[in-house]
């Protein structure tokens, strides 16, 4: 009968099978059932063997002995590639654990190596310290030692007593300090001359509103002012007033050392032997002579003269004007 037409699937492979085995079996029930009508008319007796199929036999049970020892010996180098490739596997595992091992110590002894270097130089610095500290000590032992056996030196210490400034109304004499040289300022004989002067010119100012005139040298010192003219139209006068001055030396340097100055028979001295006690010291300073005013402080303090400072930049001149203001003393 015909078979039915299925749909193709994966199962086509597996009924193309199961078909050829059918039909082998069918063809088999045949040819037995052919050969079994046969037999029944042969009439079976003894036969013997023929001489060939004996010796085929014998070859044929040696060939079977022999397919049975391969099979066997098969089965045994198959037993020992199993055992090869399991010794293979656990060889393949012990070298890893090994390199793992191996790098494990290679990363040890580089940690060991570094602790070691760290360590020789921690020694290295902290043997410079001691020796540092060594030589230290040593130093401090040597000049406690020096300062014990040195003989004791008394200092005199000046005090001063609280300063109260005012202002200076009395009389003033001025002392120029530069270059550790001390000259004194004649101002009065200067703005003398500068009267003198300015009464000869006197028809000749009022023509101007302001000129600058000069004066001197005197002791070292030139005089340069300012003079300006003003009509008092209501009096019918002329007034001539100075408005600004400055005081400069006619060459440098003018004066005398301030150790020369501090001795009994110096010009400073001749100066001071002069003074009032109401007069006033006033000290123009520059910079590089702070040193040397002190000097010359502590010789006024000792004296009880009054004392009044008047620090100068660099360069800058000694002057005053009418809108200046005066001296402080202390």
């Amino acid at each position: 009968m015909p078979r039915p037409v299925r749909e193709p699937n994966d199962d086509t492979g597996s009924d193309s099978f199961l078909d050829v085995v059918t039909n082998i079996v069918g063809i088999l029930i045949i040819l037995v059932m052919v050969i079994g009508a046969r037999v029944r008319q042969v009439k079976l007796g003894d036969v013997a063997p023929a001489p060939d199929v004996t010796a085929l036999e014998e070859e044929v049970r040696s060939i079977a002995r022999t397919v049975a020892s391969t099979e066997g010996e098969i089965e045994s180098l198959q037993e020992q590639t199993r055992t090869v490739a399991t010794a293979v596997s656990l060889a393949a595992d012990e070298r890893v654990g090994l390199a793992t091992a191996v790098s494990a110590g290679k990363a040890e002894i580089e940690a060991r190596r570094r602790a070691g270097d760290a360590a020789r130089v921690a020694a290295a610095e902290a043997d410079a310290r001691r020796r540092a500290l060594e030589e230290e000590l040593g130093r401090v032992t040597s000049e406690t030692q020096k300062l014990a056996h040195a003989p004791a030196t008394t200092q005199e210490v000046l005090a001063y007593p609280t300063p109260i400034a005012r202002t200076v109304n009395g009389d003033e004499i001025h002392f120029r300090i530069s270059d550790g040289h001390v000259a004194y300022i004649p101002l009065d004989e200067l703005f003398a001359l500068a009267r003198e002067q300015t009464q000869r010119r006197g028809a000749s100012i009022a023509t101007t509103a302001a000129r600058v005139e000069t004066v001197g040298p005197a002791q070292g010192f030139r005089l340069d002012y300012v003079i300006e003219a003003k009509i008092d139209q209501a009096r019918g006068q002329v007034l001539i007033r100075s408005r600004e001055w400055v005081v400069r030396p006619d060459s440098e340097p003018v004066g005398e050392p301030v150790e020369e100055a501090l001795e009994a028979r110096s010009r400073f001295r001749a100066v001071l032997a002069n003074v009032k006690p109401e007069t006033t010291v006033t000290f123009w300073c520059y910079p590089d002579s702070f040193a040397a005013y002190r000097r010359l402080r502590e010789e006024m303090h000792r004296l009880a003269i009054p004392t009044a400072a008047r620090p100068l930049p660099e360069g800058a001149p000694i002057g005053g004007s009418a809108e200046g203001s005066k001296s402080v003393v202390q």
